[in-house]
């Protein structure tokens, strides 16, 4: 299956729809992406098609602030959570970027957190956690209330070396990948942490990786994961067999430096990537007939107008109409 480019936006800075590594990103139900712009230490929004709309956060700890936000999640009401990595907590803001709540400090008990890395959302709304350097994985209710957790330090099938990033399928079976672990770098598991399976093994081979970053899920029987180190992306199915992959070293359209996040549009297919060191987001899609970037509807672009274009567009409209109304009454045209 064929992997198309379909567009992408942004470059180094620290402007509006500029990056500085960004390092995962989220869809909500309307198809907005968030994006943890990770060394401006923000969480920048834009449309489907790569429109700015908001950004939130700043260097610091207090409430709202950021130290190092490695990856964001999006509910079912399209509130998102931020793993505020090096303040070891996570942060839950409203999808314009209100402040909610927050959870988590520095430690190894139930609820606290050391360099987490990953986070990812189940389908009631229940949030998983990649405790990185606690080599576990811990879940929450969507108000930070501790459930359970599962995972310790080592190479078994049910164990972790450095646990980086989290996804979930259709049916709530978790996928974690393991950026430490040579041996096996994706594991799969229940909802309820039971071991199911993993695979991988270092190396630039189909199904093997160089530090294997972000992961994602489709409806179907997919599996999308970042190959940080080989500068691509490799499908999998659910069971871990070897589907596909592309990408290569370079910063053309379609190539990668050392992408680490990647999302996708549950609703329509498109997909993601945070192209960290290219400072960019790449789109694609499985389906060469969809359109990318999409155009914009009419109503989409008056909105973004100001007073004074729309008063020029105004006044644009009323010439044209009184050209056509002169032509016709000189016969120039059909009435």
């Amino acid at each position: 299956m064929e992997h198309y480019f379909k567009g992408m936006w942004g470059t180094y800075g620290t402007g509006d729809g500029q990056f500085n590594r960004p390092s995962a990103l989220s869809i909500d139900s309307n198809g907005n992406v968030y994006v943890a712009d990770t060394a401006n230490q923000r969480i920048q929004k834009f449309t489907d098609k790569g429109i700015f709309l908001d950004k939130w956060g700043s260097h610091g700890n207090r409430e709202g602030e950021f130290y190092t936000p490695f990856d964001i999640a999006v509910d079912s009401n399209d509130d998102n959570y931020v793993l505020d990595t090096y303040n070891n907590r996570v942060q839950k803001f409203t999808s314009n970027g209100d402040f909610i709540k927050m959870w988590g400090s520095q430690g190894n008990g139930d609820g606290e957190f050391y360099l987490p890395s990953g986070i990812a959302i189940e389908s009631d709304d229940d949030i998983l956690v990649a405790d990185t350097l606690n080599f576990r994985i811990q879940k929450f209710t969507s108000d930070g209330d501790f459930i359970r957790k599962w995972g310790s330090e080592g190479e078994a099938e049910d164990q972790f070396v450095y646990p980086y990033s989290i996804a979930v399928d259709s049916n709530d079976d978790n996928y974690i990948t393991d950026i430490g672990n040579a041996g096996a770098y994706i594991r799969k598991f229940s909802r309820t942490g039971d071991f199911i399976k993993a695979w991988g093994s270092h190396g630039t081979g189909d199904g093997q990786f160089n530090s294997p970053r972000g992961i994602a899920s489709f409806s179907g029987n997919s599996i999308l994961i970042v190959d940080y180190g080989n500068h691509r992306i490799q499908e999998f199915s659910r069971d871990g067999i070897f589907i596909t992959k592309w990408g290569k070293q370079g910063n053309q359209p379609g190539d990668f430096n050392l992408p680490t996040g990647v999302s996708i549009n549950k609703t329509n297919g498109m997909h993601y990537i945070a192209d960290s060191y290219n400072y960019r987001i790449q789109r694609f899609h499985w389906d060469p007939g969809v359109v990318g970037p999409f155009p914009e509807k009419i109503e989409e672009k008056l909105e973004r107008l100001s007073v004074e274009e729309k008063k020029t567009m105004t006044e644009i409209v009323i010439l044209a109409l009184k050209d056509y109304f002169k032509k016709r009454d000189r016969k120039d045209i059909k009435s």
